[in-house]
């Protein structure tokens, strides 16, 4: 089974579910205007998030005998293969203001809710929407990060990394790496195997693909 392979098939289930489509309004890396920082056109079309949660869901147990465990808008997909680390896919709504309808959000996490790899959509202004096709690609780039491969995340005191085999992604705000150095690196190496010096606090989780 490949990346490719899963990929097709939650497009399929996903397009079978007749979800909105909309382009990129700002095509060409266009600069939105002022006005739209402050507008929500269609908060509900957002649901297309939790669509693509639940095609995931569904592709992940029939072609990779993952076990799903829902508890409320939490499922927790557990792979049978060993090391491997759950995936978790937390449908939410945020209030963006008391005026107006909550906008569906995306968690993926890893472990537990705290673990966060990526939330989608990061915004919900019409600045900030790139068209349906690029959110739904965030979302799969999020979950094949996780099960494509080797997974490793970090975190400590003011500062959290993740890598995966095509890249990695970190965030430092407030607190300090000192002489440890690039926190994306520091999670290279511990999926390397390497003897690796990590901040005194840091917490580590890693898992191995869910492919055979």
């Amino acid at each position: 089974m490949e990346l490719a392979d899963l990929l097709a098939d939650v497009a399929e289930r996903y397009d079978r579910m007749g979800m909105p489509f909309w382009p990129d309004p700002h095509p060409g890396l266009a600069s939105p205007r002022e006005e739209e920082y402050s507008r929500v056109t269609d908060g509900g079309r957002y649901g297309i998030v939790h669509a693509r949660a639940r095609a995931w869901t569904e592709t992940l147990r029939e072609l990779l005998g993952a076990e799903a465990e829902p508890d409320g808008r939490t499922t927790t997909l557990v792979s049978p293969r060993r090391r491997t680390l759950p995936l978790l896919l937390i449908e939410e709504h945020v209030a963006l203001t008391a005026e107006e309808d909550h906008l569906p959000l995306l968690r993926v996490a890893v472990v537990d809710p705290t673990w966060e790899v990526d939330r989608e959509p990061d915004c919900g202004c019409d600045a900030c929407d790139s068209g349906s096709d690029d959110l739904l690609e965030a979302i799969d780039h999020a979950v094949t990060n996780v099960i494509g491969g080797t997974f490793v995340a970090m975190r400590g005191a003011g500062w959290s990394a993740q890598w995966y085999p095509d890249g990695g992604r970190s965030s430092i705000s407030g607190g300090s790496m000192g002489d440890f150095g690039d926190p994306v690196d520091l999670c290279r190496r511990v999926a390397a195997r390497e003897r690796v010096e990590l901040p005194p606090g840091t917490e580590v989780v890693v898992g191995r693909s869910w492919l055979g």
